[in-house]
């Protein structure tokens, strides 16, 4: 059985390699991002501030050989706090080439919308290797936060576009909580998924 533990520090480009390549075909992003030519320059530097802030002040789980990744946000949010966190974001969204800021500040808005009030486990991120899926290597990195949120009794959190995605996360139990496009043509729909926590005596 596939093991995950917290990424160590010189795994960081690794980590990021392993995202950037697995959101290549990701609607979302490629919303953001549909150029070929800017593609891996823009994910790395959206990717690679979301990582770098979850590894300072959330979670970041990796299996050994850094074939996948889930990035995570603590409840109360990142620990650098809010306003740290918001101010590198936007410093990274703004210097993305047109149209990833718009398209980018748009999706955030409405997701933001769509989040519990009550506290939660957020998956920003998850992210398997190309040709490395349906072995088991997403739910590894999931498990470990997975069971914190059991434990504390408190939900997760996610928002995909990809259709196959939906599938794979209900069998873990989520259900989607609402899905939306944003008002642009072509946006690609999004939905945000809820995972319930699992009581001690349903495990």
């Amino acid at each position: 059985m596939t093991s995950a533990r917290r990424i160590r520090a010189h795994e960081r480009d690794a980590a990021l390699r392993t995202v950037v390549d697995a959101f290549r075909s990701d609607p979302q992003v490629r919303w953001w991002f549909p150029d070929d030519e800017v593609y891996a320059d823009a994910a790395r530097a959206f990717f690679g501030v979301l990582l770098d802030t979850r590894i300072e002040g959330g979670e970041v789980w990796v299996v050994e050989d850094v074939s996948a990744v889930s990035m995570w946000i603590p409840p109360g949010g990142n620990l650098l706090g809010p306003d740290v966190v918001a101010a590198r974001y936007a410093e990274v969204v703004e210097g993305l080439p047109a149209p990833a800021p718009q398209r980018i500040r748009q999706t955030d808005e409405q997701v933001d919308a769509l989040l519990p009030t009550e506290p939660y486990w957020y998956l920003g991120v998850l992210a398997c290797r190309p040709g490395v899926q349906r072995r088991g290597l997403g739910s590894a990195v999931l498990g470990p936060v997975f069971s914190v949120a059991d434990r504390a009794g408190l939900p997760v959190v996610l928002e995909t576009s990809t259709v196959g995605n939906v599938d794979f996360h209900i069998r873990r139990g989520f259900a989607v909580r609402a899905d939306f496009a944003p008002p642009i043509p072509g946006a690609p729909e999004i939905r945000v998924m809820c995972r319930e926590p699992v009581p001690p005596r349903c495990r």
